[in-house]
């Protein structure tokens, strides 16, 4: 190891380290250029990915391990358990810290000029949990859909909770933003073949069994956690499918409703 890697942080007030002060009430800006992510697999992931490093922190016993991963221009702070814990605003056991850089999310454009529609996308209007975005990340990961797209009302996908849920399954996803949803989902059917599907509670909706899928390339549209999609895009839509509830439920949390969805319309056969 090279010690020159590594690099004693003054103290709390060290403005190296600034963008880790108060995590706990204090988010980076979703129109910001860094983001922070903690704990060991994330951070690992994070270097594994192509997505740009500022710096990582670092509890002092655990230097000499991140010295041997992280990339050589990346500059490694290294601070006391309780340096740390007083730096973000909270009791820390996760040893690592890093603060990666934004990068700019493409638009719709950008998904139109793609040389390959994908068969299955999924586009967030408003889902504002970071918890469930976290798991609909992590639920597209494991299905193989890794074009997301997300509207200025759901929540940052660089949130630190949002990134720690997905188990750092946002690095291996594309992502495109919608500016206006509806003007964006008019142009985006205009120029592809593009099937768009909301999901719904109301009628009349297909049952998600009895959706019909083909080589047609679907983008798949879930609404806010109490709302729902809103019912212009369920109006504009080329389909709106529904999962049936039993035993008087009345709703599924958006996250598992997603997953179910995402499931059924990426492999038909098991829906």
């Amino acid at each position: 190891m090279n010690p020159s890697r590594v690099i004693q942080a003054t103290g709390i007030d060290d403005p190296r380290i600034a963008k880790y002060r108060d995590l706990r009430h204090r988010e980076l800006s979703k129109d910001g250029s860094h983001f922070v992510v903690e704990g060991n697999w994330v951070v690992r992931r994070l270097i594994e990915s192509d997505y740009k490093i500022e710096s990582i922190l670092v509890q002092q016993h655990r230097s000499d391990e991140y010295a041997e991963i992280v990339p050589a221009n990346v500059p490694i702070y290294t601070l006391s358990d309780a340096d740390i814990s007083q730096l973000i605003g909270f009791e820390f056991h996760r040893g690592v810290l890093a603060c990666g850089v934004r990068p700019e999310i493409p638009t719709i454009d950008d998904f139109i000029a793609l040389p390959t529609i994908p068969k299955l996308s999924v586009a967030l209007l408003g889902v504002s949990e970071p918890e469930n975005v976290g798991s609909i990340f992590r639920s597209a990961a494991a299905l193989g859909i890794d074009h997301i797209f997300v509207d200025r009302k759901t929540i940052d996908p660089f949130h630190r909770r949002v990134i720690r849920v997905s188990m750092a399954a946002v690095f291996k996803h594309r992502l495109f933003r919608l500016d206006d949803p509806l003007a964006d989902l008019q142009r985006l059917t205009t120029a592809t073949t593009i099937r768009t599907i909301a999901s719904t509670l109301q009628s009349p909706a297909t049952r998600v069994k009895d959706v019909r899928v083909n080589d047609t390339p679907a983008l798949l549209i879930v609404g806010n956690e109490a709302s729902g999609v809103e019912l212009a895009i369920q109006n504009f839509a080329s389909d709106r499918v529904t999962i049936p509830m039993q035993l008087g439920t009345d709703s599924l949390n958006v996250a598992v409703a997603t997953a179910i969805l995402m499931h059924a319309l990426a492999d038909p056969d098991n829906a």
